[in-house]
Parts: C-alpha cells; structure tokens; sequence
C-alpha cells in the first residue's frame, strides 16, 4: 500500500500570528494575520515529500494538510467560513499548494476557558488544546 505524510497544523500562531490578541495566542513577533515566514514552503516541502514516498501521483489532488482549531463549530459554520475563506485566499494567491481540511474544537471546551480564565489564567485553556 502507499504510505503519506498527514500534516497536522495549529491555525492562530503557527500558520498566521495572532498578533498576541487574545485568546487566539499570545505571539507579538509578527502583526495579527501575518502569515509565519517559511511556514507554506515547510508544508508544501511535506507535500512534496509525500508524493515522492508514493501516497500520490503528480496528477492527483491531494489534501494531505489538515488544520486543528480551538474554535467550535457552530451555527451554519460561522467559525470555519472564517478560516476556509483565508485558506481559498492562500490558494488563489498560489501560496497554498491546496484547499486543507479544517477540524474544529469543542464548544463546551471553548466556553468553560472563557469562564475560568479570570480564575485559572492560561491554565484554563488546557483542556481546550487537548481536545484539539
């Protein structure tokens, strides 16, 4: 059988910085929205790679990329238009090799943290990223 790379990212300060606005991450390197420097070519290098295992033919589409989001689906996609518009935008642009899948948290998760950040601080957000 073949054998591929899945990639596994973080969306808010691993793709684009978050700016340090919280509660999407505390990173204040780069403006909110910046896209990380080198941070496409790493996936498409992965990418790459993968068709040279055998997991795909040239020809192929593939969609061997696949984004974690703390953000909870909810009410006719809200949170993830958000994203998925920013990833066809990527694309559009040629700076994303393809359109990835998006998975998204849990909303009791989201809103728990919300709840006890006044209380436990960053700590609060644990269960957030392990539910991710």
């Amino acid at each position: 059988g073949s054998v591929g790379i899945k990639v596994l990212s973080d969306v808010d300060d691993t793709l684009l910085s978050s700016g340090g606005h919280f509660p999407a991450g505390c990173d204040t390197s780069y403006p909110k929205g910046v896209v990380y420097p080198g941070c496409l070519q790493v996936y498409q290098c992965l990418e790459n790679t993968s068709r040279t295992i055998g997991a795909t033919s040239d020809d192929e589409p593939s969609c061997n990329l696949v984004f974690l989001s703390a953000r909870p689906h909810v009410y006719k996609d809200f949170a993830e238009h958000k994203s998925y518009e920013m990833f066809k935008r990527l694309v559009s642009q040629g700076r994303l090799h393809s359109l990835p899948t998006l998975l998204p948290g849990k909303l009791a998760s989201g809103i728990k943290a919300m709840l006890l950040y006044r209380f436990q601080g960053v700590s609060a957000w644990r269960n957030v990223g392990e539910d991710k």
